[in-house]
């Protein structure tokens, strides 16, 4: 009888460790999805970075640059050497308010102005697929049995 019961706990406990395990594969699945579309998103984002010397410079052989055109320009320059998401969106935000109103017809301007427009809306539709990644990562990570598998391997939920 007393073997039984060793087998039994046995048996218990190597279940226990392999859907411990299975747990922390499935919430590393989704921390690589979320990375992924974080990947995604500074992609496009450099994309954006990498257009607006162009988009600048096309602006300024148009017009006598402005004291807008000149601050953009020192933003431009301080966000490549000191980069957050929040400073881009900042930064994104300042370039198209500027540029939406200008209506000049000179092919590159109209090539910028439009490659930038179409990357700010690439780059919401990937901060929106991010959010939902990170939002699913923090129902998963605070929902039973993740929630233990979370504890128990160090994962934490992500800030949004």
């Amino acid at each position: 009888m007393p073997s039984n019961l060793i087998l039994i706990l046995i048996t218990a406990v190597v279940l226990l460790f392999v859907g411990l395990i299975w747990l922390r594969q499935v919430l590393l699945s989704e921390m690589r999805s979320a990375n992924h579309l974080l990947k995604i998103l500074k992609i496009d984002m450099q994309k954006q970075r990498d257009t607006v010397p162009y988009l600048l410079e096309s602006i300024k052989a148009l017009q006598e640059p402005n004291d807008t055109w000149r601050h953009l320009v020192e933003n431009r320059a301080f966000f490549h050497s000191d980069f957050s998401l929040q400073k881009a969106e900042e930064f994104e935000k300042e370039l198209i308010a500027y540029i939406v109103p200008l209506d000049f017809k000179e092919l590159n301007f109209l090539e910028a102005k439009k490659d930038i427009l179409d990357l700010s809306e690439i780059i919401k539709k990937d901060k929106s697929a991010l959010g939902s990644a990170y939002g699913k990562w923090n129902a998963r990570i605070g929902s039973f049995p993740f929630l233990v598998a979370g504890k128990i391997f160090g994962f934490q939920e992500v800030k949004i």
